[in-house]
């Protein structure tokens, strides 16, 4: 588990912390105002030494006045809700957050139980708002997985690491510190009840109002009528929920940026009789059509092995690189990962493949919540639901061939080597080359032992396990760490490694 620390920019920017304490209490026999001093004390710890606010939540109807009051002279904020409509109210005030905070700013998340329903909605938020900074802890740690975030804690552990460095006398004069500077405004706000709108000024009130036959009539009338929430406002760049109909005009730092395509040749096939010499023109008029005009290069990925040498040859005429794999979803995120390395944001990335969802988009949903690259999509069919994935637009492929006749304007813009075998490591220079190494005994050998040393791509425990290590794959900190990791997640696609590393990229990251 590795915390990284704070980034310059985070140094002396606020923290919002959100505490689930039904999933994460405090132990027993624990003082409670110690938890403010142990949570700001791992954060210093890490370099974050900006102003903290903690909102604390949970159903506290059997909550001792002496505990709550604890918490509350610490500074902490006490609401009760119930545990239904947690991850609701905690999304919702974090939108609240980024609404009054612009970035840099830091967000930590303290729960066992938001990590289902939060990390798809937070994943997406976080990659069109960027600029938060995330930081979890969790009864167990390596909690919600499918959010970046640089610092991950087990809950006992920080509250028992301050418990040895901070002392009553510290924690007493804390708390007059906070009380003296924060006032009336920090009293108003001490304790709330979301489910009926109430605020308390003491202890008393507050667990007076929680006992009230009104309130334990509307904490019922919460629980019966609770429904998925709507967040679709909070993670989509469109106005419309239907966000795949509308394709938004490319952004100011896009219209000049480069757009890398990866093609995947086996779900998204060229149709029968269709002139391969269209393809680039009919992606780059797609593309020209919302306003990007950057340079484009296209990467054509897939089973090459029965494919015609007339069209490999076409493709390859109008500057598309063309490569041989069996693994397709495996050598997309490689390469993507390489082209992150030499070209630094703004730039765009086009994915053309059915196969993005459900794994690959974990992977690139992790590496969009640090580094935001602008996505577009195509696929031969309209997903059923929303995509992990933030994009500004999405094509269907059928629809999208059919939009240009030109064949002429881009032939022979690319004469050089264009061919790859990603089994053997082959190129070529032509395509007859190319189709002699794709037949020959060698190859195949090859490609048998690639094939048979695969893993199970789509099932459950392949995806968690894929997502898991692309997490840690994130976090780590040297060369040699992201190496072993890199290795790791390369193994759970399909055991075989990718090809090397070439030895600038090696170089950039043994500097890191």
């Amino acid at each position: 588990m590795f915390n990284h620390k704070a980034a310059p920019k985070y140094a002396n920017a606020k923290t919002a912390v959100w505490w689930d304490m039904n999933g994460c209490p405090v132990p027993e026999g624990y003082d409670a105002g110690r938890v403010r001093p142990s949570i700001e004390g791992a954060l210093k710890e890490l370099g974050y030494y900006g102003p903290v606010t903690i909102t604390a939540m949970g159903d506290l109807t059997e909550a001792h006045a002496h505990f709550l009051q604890r918490l509350s002279s610490s500074g902490i904020v006490v609401q009760h809700a119930i545990n239904a409509w947690l991850a609701t109210l905690v999304f919702n005030d974090l939108m609240e957050f980024k609404r009054n905070n612009p970035p840099p700013a830091t967000i930590m998340l303290i729960s066992d139980e938001l990590d289902g329903e939060l990390n798809f909605p937070l994943g997406r938020n976080q990659q069109i708002q960027s600029g938060y900074n995330l930081v979890l802890a969790s009864s167990c740690g390596g909690s919600m997985y499918r959010l970046h975030h640089t610092a991950d804690w087990r809950w006992k552990t920080l509250l028992e690491a301050a418990a040895y460095s901070v002392s009553q006398d510290t924690t007493t004069s804390y708390v007059l510190r906070k009380c003296s500077s924060w006032g009336d405004s920090f009293t108003l706000s001490s304790f709330v009840c979301r489910a009926c709108k109430f605020t308390g000024l003491s202890v008393a009130s507050f667990t007076s109002h929680l006992s009230t036959e009104e309130h334990k009539k509307t904490d019922k009338e919460e629980k019966e009528n609770f429904s998925v929430p709507d967040f679709s406002p909070f993670i989509t760049v469109k106005a419309s929920f239907n966000y795949y109909l509308m394709n938004d005009q490319a952004a100011p730092e896009y219209v000049n940026s480069k757009t890398a395509v990866w093609w995947d040749m086996d779900t998204c096939p060229l149709p029968d009789g269709y002139d391969a010499r269209r393809v680039r023109p009919s992606i780059e008029g797609a593309l020209k059509d919302l306003g990007y005009y950057g340079p484009v290069t296209i990467n054509a990925m897939g089973n090459l092995e029965n494919a015609h040498p007339h069209v490999l040859q076409g493709l390859s005429s109008t500057g598309i690189l063309l490569q041989h794999t069996t693994r397709v979803r495996s050598y997309i995120y490689h390469d993507l990962s390489m082209f992150k390395v030499d070209n630094p944001p703004p730039a765009t990335i086009m994915l053309i493949s059915d196969q993005v969802e459900p794994v690959l988009s974990i992977f690139l949903s992790l590496d969009h919540q640090k580094s935001y690259y602008n996505l577009v999509l195509a696929r031969t069919f309209t997903p059923p639901s929303m995509s992990r994935l933030c994009h500004t637009a999405e094509w269907l492929w059928q629809t999208l061939l059919a939009r240009s006749p030109e064949t002429t304007s881009c032939v022979l813009r690319n004469s050089a080597s264009s061919f790859l075998c990603g089994s053997c490591n082959f190129t070529a220079l032509s395509v007859t080359d190319f189709s002699r190494h794709l037949s020959s005994e060698e190859h195949k050998k090859e490609e048998f032992f690639s094939i048979k040393s695969s893993l199970p791509e789509d099932s459950d425990e392949g995806e968690e396990s894929m997502a898991k290590a692309s997490f840690n794959y994130s976090k780590a900190k040297t060369f040699e760490e992201e190496k072993a990791f890199r290795m790791t997640h390369v193994l759970l696609f399909n055991r075989r490694p990718l090809p090397a590393w070439p030895p600038m990229i090696i170089l950039s990251l043994q500097q890191r």
